[in-house]
């Protein structure tokens, strides 16, 4: 999807999300608990309107940078004492090296090409410390809710999707996911998946994950 889409996207009521996804919770939570958030920084690539920075803000974070493409979306998102919003993109961040304790990447990663996820979890990784931990997501390939439209190849599709139409979308095995996540120390995985209300033909599916670098 373009800058002027997500733009667009990020104008209507219904992508302004107000809660975090309960999956990132369980994992975010324990972890949180486990180090002393207060030490930490955090990074929300891909942050949309910030429902997961005030979460990052809510477990004890004090410092968290959201980066996004869109400035609707940044304009959007709720002020934390502590954080910082930045206009990038995650295939080169303005960002140094081993800067972030936790790195979040929910629901961004798949919106491009595959050849672009290679580069982007190389500069996750760039910018994570040693030990640090990203949270994410990748479109799985059970998902029918995106995959219509037309199939530019390897499972890649412009959706025609009405929320985000004409929007680049890719779509990963889980042999993908496991390959994609070769480069850090460590990783767990599982699966989500829900029907749309009213029409349980259409299946919404996501890999989630976490990876220790």
């Amino acid at each position: 999807m373009s800058n002027d889409a997500w733009n667009t996207h990020y104008t209507r009521d219904k992508s302004v999300l107000l809660y975090p996804d309960e999956n990132l919770v369980r994992m975010l939570k324990p972890y949180c608990q486990e180090h002393d958030p207060a030490a930490m920084r955090a990074l929300d690539l891909g942050c949309g309107t910030g429902r997961h920075l005030k979460l990052l803000y809510e477990m004890g974070v004090q410092f968290a940078a959201g980066i996004d493409t869109s400035p609707n979306a940044l304009a959007s998102c709720p002020r934390i004492p502590g954080g910082a919003l930045m206009l990038a993109d995650a295939l080169q961040t303005p960002l140094q090296n081993e800067t972030f304790d936790i790195v979040i990447a929910w629901g961004s990663l798949h919106y491009t090409v595959k050849d672009n996820l290679g580069v982007m979890l190389s500069e996750i990784h760039r910018v994570m410390k040693k030990g640090g931990r990203l949270f994410g997501t990748l479109r799985s390939t059970r998902d029918t809710y995106l995959k219509r439209g037309t199939h530019v190849g390897n499972d890649t599709w412009i959706t025609t999707a009405p929320d985000i139409r004409h929007s680049t979308v890719s779509f990963y095995s889980e042999a993908e996911l496991r390959s994609a996540l070769g480069i850090f120390s460590d990783s767990r995985y599982g699966i989500m998946e829900r029907s749309l209300t009213g029409d349980i033909e259409k299946i919404i599916s996501h890999w989630f994950f976490w990876a220790k670098k």
